[in-house]
């Protein structure tokens, strides 16, 4: 081959080679730059799952806590049964046997 023709196939392998170098350095910015969202949006994600698993753990506690009541509130309601019965009858030694009382909120409502 003739030098001529070496040296202009030289220039544009020398201007492939820029070119190729200007790429890889793009490349290289831009896996930085997807790099650092990526991190970004990870870390993000993990808080906003952080902060979920909070609110839910609170959210079964208040749960269990109500579902906890729930049978002392039956109880509660057993007992009040068992000492204030409906109809209860008062008595006196010198009356004898007497009227029965009904708690008020068991009688009936008035219309107005």
């Amino acid at each position: 081959m003739p030098v001529e023709s070496l040296n202009i196939l030289l220039k544009q392998l020398e201007k492939e080679k820029r070119r190729l170098k200007n790429q890889v350095k793009d490349y290289a910015l831009r896996l930085e730059q997807e790099s650092k969202a990526y991190h970004k949006t990870n870390n993000e994600c993990h808080t906003y799952l952080a902060e979920m698993s909070q609110v839910s753990d609170s959210y079964h506690v208040s749960k269990r806590q109500q579902m906890d009541q729930l049978p002392r509130m039956k109880e509660n309601s057993v007992k009040m049964v068992r000492y204030n019965p409906v109809n209860q009858k008062t008595m006196s030694a010198k009356r004898g046997p007497g009227k029965k009382i009904t708690r008020s909120n068991h009688l009936p409502k008035l219309d107005p």
